[in-house]
C-alpha cells in the first residue's frame, strides 16, 4: 500500500497526535545531544548460511580485531575490514567481519578488545531445523521502550531462536540518528547473541519531514549476505537457516525510483536465480503487504498493492510455501492465494502486525482474503517461526506470550 508516512499518520487520529509528540522529544534530544551516545553499537547480521556464517559488526575508530573462540576452546583472531559512514555532521567508523565455515549447531564466543571486554557467547543454527522470532515494525515514538520490552521478552521466551528478522519500518525515521541509538539501544543483550536479518521499509528512508532519500543510516548499520548486485547490495538477499531458504525482498521501489530508478527489474533477476534451492521450505520476508487493504472513510482500493501485482507471479512461479509481510501496524493471516485468487496450493500470506507503539485500530477495512484478523484494539505482538523438514508452524503471540493466531504447513 504505497502510503507516504505523512498520509497515514494524518489518517490514523490519536496515531498522529502520537507521532506529533514523539517528533517533539526528539527535537529536544537533538538540541541536547551534540555527539551519538556511548556505549558499544555491537551487532551480529546472519550470514548466507545461518548455520555456518554469521557477520559481527561495530563501531569505533581505533578498536582492535575479534577474537573468535571456537566449540573446541581454541581462539582465532580476525581483523576487521573497516569503514566510514557519515550522516548529517556525525561520522562513524564502521567495522565488520564475516566469519565463514563454523559448525553447524556449534557454540562460539567472541570479544573485541577495547570495545567488548567480556566473551560473549552465540550458537549457530543446525542443520535439520530452525527457529526464528519475526517482528512486525517497531517505529515508535516513545523512545522505542514498547520495542525493547517485546523484544526482550520474546528472546527470554525464546533463547533459542536461531536469527531474528525485522519486517521493516525498523524506525519511524531512517535519516534522524535518534532513532537508530534508541533502536540499538532496545535491543542490546539481545543483538550480541542472535543475529538479526533486516527487511527495509518505507519509514527506513524517510526524514523527519517524510521527504524520501537513499537509507544510508539502514545500509550502514546492517551488512547481510551479498546478493550479486553492484547497485542494490545490501536492499534484498537470501539466507539458509534450518531446512528453510528465505528470500528477503524490497518493496521500496516507489519511493527508490524518484531517486534511482531499476531496483524491482533487477531483483526480480535476482529472486528467480535465488529461488532456486533444494530446501524443503521457501519463505518470503518483505514489508508491504501483497494483499491491500481500504482505509475506512476513503475511496475503496483494489484487492492487491503494486507490490501484490508485482511480486506474487514471481511467488507464484517459484513454488514459494510463505509470505510474511508488514507495514500495515496489524496482523491478519490471508489464507494461500495463487494468481490472484484463493487457492490452497498457493504460498499462505502473513501479515505481521505492529511491534512498536504506533498503532492503527479501527483504520483498516477487512479485505475479502482476510481468514483471520487479530482481536481489536490490537497492542503489539511477535511471531515465532519454526520449521523441520516436514513441517513449518508460525504463531503470532501477544507479549506475555499468549497465543494470537498459528498456522501449519506440512510437506510429504
Amino acid at each position: 500500500m504505497a502510503l507516504s508516512r505523512r498520509t497515514l499518520l494524518a489518517g490514523a487520529g490519536t496515531a498522529a497526535a502520537a507521532a506529533a509528540a514523539g517528533a517533539a522529544v526528539y527535537m529536544v534530544r537533538r538540541k541536547e545531544e551534540q555527539a551519538a551516545p556511548g556505549g558499544p553499537r555491537v551487532r551480529l547480521v546472519v550470514g548466507a548460511d545461518n548455520s555456518a556464517s554469521r557477520t559481527v559488526m561495530w563501531e569505533g575508530k581505533k578498536s582492535a580485531g575479534l577474537e573468535l573462540r571456537g566449540p573446541d576452546g581454541s581462539v582465532r583472531t580476525f581483523e576487521p575490514v573497516r569503514a566510514e559512514h557519515r550522516s548529517g555532521e556525525t561520522l562513524f567508523h564502521l567495522n565488520e567481519v564475516r566469519l565463514e565455515g563454523l559448525q553447524p549447531g556449534g557454540s562460539y564466543a567472541y570479544r573485541i578488545p577495547g570495545v567488548l571486554g567480556d566473551w560473549t557467547p552465540f550458537r549457530t543454527a543446525g542443520r535439520g531445523a530452525t527457529t526464528a522470532l519475526l517482528f512486525p515494525d517497531s517505529q515508535s515514538t516513545d523512545r522505542y521502550e514498547t520495542w525493547r520490552q517485546l523484544y526482550q521478552e520474546a528472546l527470554r521466551r525464546e533463547p533459542q531462536a536461531d536469527f531474528t528478522a525485522h519486517m521493516g519500518d525498523l524506525v519511524d525515521c531512517g535519516a534522524w540518528l535518534e532513532h537508530w541509538y534508541d533502536w540499538f539501544a532496545a535491543v542490546k543483550g539481545g543483538i550480541e547473541r542472535v543475529p538479526a536479518a533486516p527487511v527495509m521499509g518505507n519509514h527506513d528512508t524517510y526524514d523527519q519531514n517524510a521527504r524520501i532519500g537513499m537509507p544510508e543510516n539502514f545500509l550502514a548499520a546492517f551488512a547481510p549476505p551479498e546478493n550479486g548486485s553492484a547497485d542494490w547490495q545490501r536492499w534484498y538477499y537470501a539466507f539458509d537457516s534450518g531446512p528453510v531458504r528465505f528470500l528477503v525482498v524490497n518493496t521500496e521501489w516507489p519511493e527508490s525510483d524518484s531517486f534511482r530508478p531499476g531496483l524491482l527489474p533487477e531483483m526480480k533477476r535476482w529472486f528467480r536465480e535465488a529461488s532456486k534451492t533444494s530446501q524443503p521450505w521457501k519463505v518470503v520476508l518483505m514489508h508491504r503487504s501483497a494483499v491491500a487493504n481500504s482505509i475506512r472513510g476513503r475511496k475503496p482500493r483494489g484487492p492487491f498493492s503494486e507490490a501484490g501485482r508485482e511480486l506474487m507471479p514471481l511467488f507464484d512461479e517459484a513454488g514459494v510455501d510463505l509470505v510474511v509481510t508488514a507495514h500495515l501496524h496489524t496482523y491478519r493471516r490471508r489464507g494461500h492465494v495463487r494468481g490472484f485468487r484463493r487457492d490452497a496450493s498457493g504460498p499462505l500470506y502473513v501479515v505481521s502486525g505492529v511491534a512498536g507503539n504506533i498503532r492503527y485500530n479501527d483504520f483498516w477495512i477487512d479485505s475479502p482474503l482476510d481468514e483471520f484478523v487479530a482481536p481489536q484494539p490490537e497492542t503489539d505482538n511477535y511471531l515465532v517461526l519454526r520449521a523441520d523438514a516436514s513441517s513449518l508452524e508460525l504463531a503470532s503471540r501477544l507479549p506475555d506470550g499468549s497465543l494470537i493466531d498459528r498456522s501449519v504447513l506440512r510437506k510429504a
